[in-house]
């Protein structure tokens, strides 16, 4: 994984589900299970964009992408807004979060939270 993308914890992420601002940007949670993983149980907030699916979706026109997955994209350079990857146990967010430093050239608006669905659902 690219070592410009910056972990949270559970208490950041928790925060985040609330809607709360972290690092002073607004994020959107990126959840990138399969449908079925995350129709059983999903971070409040979070958007499902498969991991199999990510690289199509990156592809997308702005407008295509938020009529698809309900937000915006947010600028790799954004001060204000940013991402966070989860899935079930931090490899596939691995895998995402190097394929939006890849494609899109994310480095200080990136964040993951690779204790995933598994940690986060046993908190709650």
């Amino acid at each position: 994984m690219s070592s410009s993308v910056k972990p949270v914890d559970f208490a950041a992420i928790k925060s985040i589900s609330e809607g709360n601002r972290y690092d002073n940007r607004e994020i959107y949670i990126v959840d990138v299970r399969n449908p079925s993983e995350f129709s059983g149980g999903a971070i409040p907030r979070a958007v499902n964009i498969p991991l199999p699916d990510l690289d199509a979706a990156l592809d997308l026109p702005p407008a295509e992408f938020k009529a698809k997955y309900g937000f915006e994209l947010p600028d790799p350079a954004s001060t204000d807004k940013g991402l966070v990857v989860h899935c079930q146990m931090g490899g596939r967010a691995a895998k995402a979060a190097n394929a939006l430093v890849d494609k899109k050239k994310y480095e200080d608006n990136l964040y993951i939270y690779s204790p995933g669905w598994r940690e986060f659902s046993s908190k709650i």
